[in-house]
């Protein structure tokens, strides 16, 4: 429950930010051309679109769904449930009516009435789902107390759920290197560290997997009651994370193979990751929040000085001159998986301080 540990509001509120972030730089992307509106600024709220598709209609909802429940979770327990409820559905379609209003300035953005009433349903229904779970009906389900159980109850527990929660839909990101997050080379310009070469690049396949899975798993051992097995949550996280990768490859990137990702380099570095884990499980608290972190940041290194390989192909909508709300979709998980390992080492060392303090008293 939110209302027991005072640092859960300030954590939503800091990720309700953050993610709003996230959703105006995809929003407002390229932020150049930029112009005086044909028409009035909100002369959009009095059309409809022409060509209704339901994949842009659910992509919409989906991105301003996390939005609305992050809102509630920060608002509540400070605003009564109702009231938190009713600010955060505001602020989110007052969020999405402002960035529609400013594509009017961009000639290569579409600002649309429908779009506007797809996200302030979607961060209703986040922050209605928020809602829920205050009700004493949802409050002692099954679900609720599983989670008490399982996973630490702290703020800690509750911030490394979500951690590990976007490393799973960071995985819709169509990244070259599977499992390769904190890819900044095309922004700062890094040059690769050596010449591309099938086995090389083969190698950097599985040190990544191998990195990432070490870290993951490394993290959700520090998430649960000491009582638990971490077998059973890594296993489901990284079946979800398959499954995210599979769906992507066939909807997203348009593949004919949705398992085509899955190169003998990247199930080889699985393997390898759960092999590392088994070795670190054994380490104390701190140690293995140490270990985490050195492996992000060493695939964070790799992936970086990794170059691009000459066989693979952008999927068809990237390429396309004209956004669409695939390509912010994709422009979303993009940006939170660039993001996504310098957050998950701010909590890890946190989370290593914390252990460290308790551990000396």
């Amino acid at each position: 429950m939110a209302g027991t540990d005072s640092g859960k509001p300030w954590l939503a509120g800091f990720v309700a930010l953050a993610y709003t972030l996230v959703i105006v730089f995809a929003s407002l992307q390229p932020f150049s051309g930029w112009r005086a509106p044909p028409a009035e600024v909100l002369g959009f709220l009095g059309a409809w679109p022409r060509y209704i598709t339901t994949g842009d209609v659910v992509l919409n909802i989906a991105a301003y769904l996390p939005l609305g429940a992050m809102l509630f979770a920060a608002l509540w327990p400070r605003l009564p449930a109702a009231a938190a409820f009713v600010v955060a559905s505001l602020l989110a379609v007052l969020l999405s009516l402002a960035l529609e209003s400013a594509q009017m300035f961009l000639p290569t953005r579409i600002a649309s009435s429908l779009d506007l009433l797809s996200n302030s349903g979607g961060a209703g229904i986040g922050a209605l789902s928020g809602w829920m779970l205050t009700w004493p009906a949802f409050a002692n389900n099954p679900m609720a107390a599983m989670r008490r159980n399982v996973v630490r109850t702290d703020a800690f527990g509750d911030c490394g759920l979500l951690v590990v929660a976007t490393w799973i839909l960071i995985q819709f990101h169509q990244a070259p290197l599977v499992f390769g997050g904190g890819e900044w080379r095309g922004i700062l310009q890094f040059q690769p560290l050596f010449t591309h070469t099938p086995q090389i690049y083969i190698l950097a396949e599985s040190a990544i997997a191998a990195l990432a899975t070490t870290a993951i798993a490394l993290l959700i051992s520090l998430l649960l009651q000491p009582q638990q097995s971490a077998a059973p949550p890594i296993a489901l996280t990284l079946v979800l994370a398959l499954t995210a990768k599979s769906i992507a490859a066939a909807t997203l990137a348009r593949a004919e193979h949705w398992l085509q990702w899955l190169t003998p380099g990247v199930g080889t570095g699985i393997a390898g990751g759960l092999v590392f884990f088994a070795l670190l499980a054994r380490f104390a608290r701190t140690t293995r929040a140490l270990g985490a972190v050195f492996c992000l940041v060493a695939g964070v290194f790799i992936v970086n000085g990794t170059p691009e390989n000459p066989y693979q192909a952008a999927p068809a909508f990237i390429l396309s001159p004209q956004p669409t709300h695939l390509l912010n979709f994709s422009n979303i998980v993009r940006l939170l998986s660039q993001v996504w390992p310098l957050a998950a080492i701010i909590f890890l060392l946190a989370l290593a301080r914390r252990e460290h303090a308790a551990a000396t008293h």
